[in-house]
């Protein structure tokens, strides 16, 4: 801290505490990009923000944590450069989540965008049991991107669209009638109060940011080269997973902390591959891509964990005939002898495929299928499967119904 103070003595005393050169040709170019005139930077409001973001950035840092700095700029910086966002878009993230995956704002707005449920979900976000893709780092911020687009074909300008992106689009819309202007001057001007405060200070906050990486020495000093160099390949690579897969067991295949697996798919709610999805994508990092193909491996039974609360004096082989699932599945997830398996009196992770959990009474069988094929589906011994089914032969027809439960 006393290096980082020292070396910040260098920069001219008027940056620190007087906001910043108005006529800077960079932050001209920064106000260009985001369609607002250059006289924009003489508001003294915008200063004001400018000096306290320095402040902020100077003992908190830019992100949460210069870990997630390190792997979440470039994946976003890597995204937006495919887009026709401007690069500058990246600091909306800053101002939104500080680069947290798992934040979650008091509102109930989550991820790295701060999307509410109903917005995530028009934007195809998926949110259920399993998964809330607003978490999704990846997705989440394509969906941003898209919206973000869609803002500015309806409004015109990109600051109309980042202020329509934080109030929504009808509260601007009342706004700028009211105002007879969209001129960014009079809209945030708060004496006149025709946004909410927090619009206001909301795109002051993004421009600030900014405005702020535009200064050198100061992003060198705060050690935050990834500002400087936005064709950084993304260091995040997507596998697709089946049903049921577990985080720990990838990260045992990677050799790695599973909590470092966990913040790149915080959108996994109970840490597994939904049960209702054959394929799901997973993140795990760029440089572990070639041993994941080289290790991974799908496991025999896939599917959902059940969690038993095994009771004193129970044993392995009466949990396997309550779930219909092989003992040695069993031992294999819980890492389980032979002995230790005898009285387990613990929580035991049960493997069960999908089908399981919905309990079915009836089966409706597809093309091809056959009376084994159905008993291997649901766990069940096929002797048992033929005893409640003993009118139906081995090979099934289309839409004919076998019956699995009581």
């Amino acid at each position: 801290m006393k290096h980082l103070l020292a070396s910040i003595l260098v920069i001219p005393l008027w940056l620190l505490g007087s906001g910043f050169d108005p006529t800077d040709p960079k932050k001209i170019e920064v106000l260009s990009h985001f369609d607002i005139p250059a006289s924009y930077l003489k508001d003294p409001y915008l200063h004001d923000m400018y000096d306290q973001k320095k402040r902020e950035c100077t003992l908190q840092g830019f992100a949460d944590t210069s870990e997630n700095s390190d792997v979440f700029i470039p994946m976003l910086s890597s995204l937006i450069a495919q887009s026709d966002l401007p690069s500058e878009f990246l600091f909306v993230v800053l101002v939104e989540s500080q680069l947290e995956g798992s934040a979650t704002s008091s509102r109930g707005a989550a991820g790295l965008w701060q999307f509410m449920e109903g917005t995530g979900k028009l934007q195809g976000l998926q949110i259920d049991q399993f998964v809330d893709e607003r978490r999704d780092h990846i997705k989440s911020t394509r969906a941003a991107i898209a919206y973000l687009s869609g803002l500015k074909k309806q409004f015109g300008k990109w600051y109309l669209a980042l202020i329509a992106y934080n109030c929504g689009d009808g509260r601007l819309s009342r706004a700028i009638a009211k105002a007879g202007t969209s001129d960014i001057r009079v809209l945030t001007d708060p004496k006149r109060a025709y946004l909410p405060p927090e619009s206001r200070k909301y795109i002051r906050k993004v421009i600030a940011l900014s405005l702020l990486a535009t200064d050198d020495v100061f992003i060198s000093k705060m050690q935050y080269d990834t500002f400087a160099n936005t064709q950084q390949e993304s260091p995040i690579a997507t596998v697709y997973l089946p049903e049921g897969e577990n985080l720990d067991r990838i990260a045992a295949v990677l050799e790695m902390p599973k909590k470092k697996l966990v913040v790149l798919n915080t959108h996994l709610k109970k840490g597994i591959t939904p049960p209702n999805e054959q394929s799901y994508p997973v993140y795990i990092p760029q440089n572990k891509l070639d041993e994941f193909r080289k290790k991974y491996r799908t496991k025999e039974l896939k599917g959902y964990f059940v969690l038993d609360p095994a009771k004193s004096g129970e044993t392995l082989e009466q949990l396997s005939k309550r779930y219909n699932v092989p003992k040695t599945a069993i031992m294999m997830e819980n890492m389980i002898g032979t002995d230790d398996g005898r009285n387990l009196n613990r929580r035991v992770k049960i493997p069960i495929n999908k089908p399981f959990l919905t309990n079915p009474r009836l089966h409706k069988a597809k093309s091809g299928e056959t009376l084994a094929s159905v008993a291997k589906l649901y766990n069940i011994k096929l002797e048992q499967l033929k005893l409640k089914n003993p009118f139906i032969t081995s090979i099934l027809y289309e839409g004919e119904e076998v019956k699995i439960g009581d």
